[in-house]
């Protein structure tokens, strides 16, 4: 069964026709989810209705008849679906192969989460680590760098990333759905769920030869909320060793040469790309 990639959507029109050409070109096959959740931008809603155009065969779009926020949104869409989901922020850009990378690394052992490479994404950003990286100028190239820097890792993490991860049914059979009682409108909510998966016997898998661009906080900007240190301290409240794994990953950088090929290789796909 094909992984229902969701789609949570609040405001932030310009992002929109990015993210969907960009699906459209990859993954018009795959079940889509796209989930409004009561926009005030009435382009949104505009957007969405004209949404056909972009030729999915196995499209759904649901609107929130009021504001419930990322989390309780997400979880809607996962629990309108079966089988593995792959929760996608609304203001990204997928690139060639994403797809198909991300399933097959969820294949491994009893995972419960597997998140790409992106320019801006913490313990998952290339080339430099826990860094915004500016967005690539050509993102096919640095995805093409990603598949020529070397057999992919496949390294266990701390936390997935929420701007793009995969999650098995298995686990979400097991341990359920994102907790919207203490993470609201967002931040926080993947690192309880790694965390939670990790107890329950899981592993969460960042998958190194696949990447999808991440431009930022678009959709929270209207609520002005940004990371902070409550949401953090939640998920130290019920996972006090929770740091000490980010920080021993980060001290271990089990990616550092290959972060650096990257780099190197999409600089020359560059540079060969513009000679032609």
């Amino acid at each position: 069964m094909d992984a229902t990639i969701i789609i949570p959507i609040y405001n932030a029109h310009q992002v929109l026709d990015g993210l969907f050409s960009s699906l459209s070109d990859t993954v018009a096959d795959k079940p889509v989810i796209a989930i409004n959740d009561a926009s005030t931008d009435e382009r949104v809603r505009q957007f969405l209705n004209g949404i056909t155009a972009y030729q999915f065969s196995a499209l759904t779009v649901l609107e929130n008849e009021q504001n419930l926020g990322f989390v309780k949104t997400v979880n809607r869409g996962i629990n309108a679906c079966d089988g593995d989901v792959i929760v996608l922020n609304q203001d990204t850009v997928v690139t060639p192969g994403w797809y198909q990378k991300l399933t097959e690394a969820g294949e491994r052992g009893r995972t419960a989460t597997v998140t790409p490479l992106t320019n801006n994404g913490e313990i998952a950003s290339v080339p430099a680590l826990c860094k915004n990286n500016a967005l690539p100028a050509k993102l096919e190239l640095m995805a093409k760098a990603c598949e020529l820097a070397g057999a992919p890792v496949l390294p266990e993490v701390p936390t997935a990333v929420g701007f793009c991860m995969l999650i098995k049914r298995a686990c979400i059979d097991e341990i359920g759905v994102f907790d919207a009682g203490h993470y609201g409108h967002g931040y926080g909510e993947e690192n309880d769920y790694s965390c939670r998966a990790r107890q329950a016997g899981f592993s969460n898998i960042l998958c190194d030869n696949a990447y999808v661009a991440h431009i930022g906080n678009q959709s929270f900007q209207d609520f002005g909320l940004q990371p902070n240190q409550e949401a953090l301290d939640k998920v130290l409240a019920r996972y006090p060793d929770y740091m000490d794994k980010v920080k021993q990953f980060i001290a271990d950088d089990p990616l550092k040469a290959k972060r650096k090929r990257i780099g190197e290789i999409y600089q020359q796909l560059l540079n060969d790309n513009g000679q032609q």
